[in-house]
């Protein structure tokens, strides 16, 4: 009975009218977990109107860290004393001496020059990510609106703990400011942005969705991925862009905060305000 909740939860499309289906499908994939995450990798092509182009795509779900920490110590600790160490304290990009413990414990992170602090689009971004939204589909210069995905990702952060936090202390007498490296907690999260394009020869691109959401642990990550994902999925949220753009509108004729504009447009779509942020320090 719980399997069958959960399936009409995840596919509120799907035909629930018979056993015989659920029959099929756990027989073919072996659970519903498996049966979703078949489908979520699936490419998808959102059913447009004759005015707007298709916006191809395929979803990811958030890949589970070996571990939830990094403990390893450095064998050559002298970053400690020369390297950067301050903390984003609402984000998810790592310091020099960050970078350091999390290669020495065998942590994969990567230096994205397209997704970082606001504000900051002069410097890439090095942290934990993973791919969520990939858009598939080219670009074309005709005349109609087209969706654009501008970054998504599902990121990490882990705490410095064991001989690698014994290591840091040492140094903290020459160098007080370490102590940031030692005052951050484990937390993940999820990040998207979609823009539209207006392709006429004066077009313009305009935000369309953004939400950044953290969490405090990989389960709660995990479960916002499938449900967020599903309504991606779902095929009718592009019927939000007549709104959005009529929005944008008003927004900018009335200096309405950029905040409250991101938080309609995110309530729009997946009913929750833009940005759901977990301190790191």
């Amino acid at each position: 009975m719980v399997t069958q909740q959960k399936y009409i939860i995840l596919n509120p499309r799907g035909s629930m009218n018979t056993l015989s289906r659920i029959d099929e499908i756990i027989s073919e994939y072996g659970s519903f977990e498996a049966y979703e995450e078949a489908k979520l990798n699936e490419p998808i092509k959102t059913q447009l109107t004759e005015e707007h182009n298709g916006f191809t795509f395929k979803v990811s779900l958030p890949h589970k860290p070996n571990k939830f920490y990094v403990d390893t110590a450095l064998e050559d600790p002298s970053i400690l004393l020369t390297g950067g160490c301050h903390v984003d304290h609402e984000g998810f990009d790592l310091n020099e001496i960050e970078q350091a413990y999390y290669k020495a414990a065998g942590v994969v992170v990567t230096k994205d020059s397209t997704w970082y602090k606001d504000g900051g689009g002069d410097r890439t971004t090095t942290a934990i990510l993973q791919p969520w939204i990939e858009q598939l589909n080219d670009l074309q210069f005709d005349g109609k609106y087209h969706f654009i995905l501008d970054h998504s990702h599902f990121v990490f952060k882990y705490p410095i703990i064991g001989e690698a936090a014994r290591q840091i202390i040492k140094y903290v007498p020459q160098r007080p400011e370490l102590l940031r490296l030692l005052s951050t907690r484990f937390k993940c999260g999820l990040d998207l942005c979609i823009d539209v394009m207006h392709c006429r020869v004066e077009g313009r691109v305009q935000p369309f969705v953004h939400i950044e959401w953290d969490y405090e642990t990989y389960e709660d990550l995990y479960k916002a991925s499938i449900k967020l994902s599903s309504i991606l999925r779902e095929t009718k949220w592009h019927g939000n862009l007549d709104a959005v753009l009529n929005f944008n509108t008003r927004a900018v004729l009335n200096k309405i905060d950029a905040f409250e504009q991101a938080d309609f447009r995110a309530m729009l779509m997946f009913g929750d305000k833009s940005y759901k942020l977990i301190p790191t320090l």
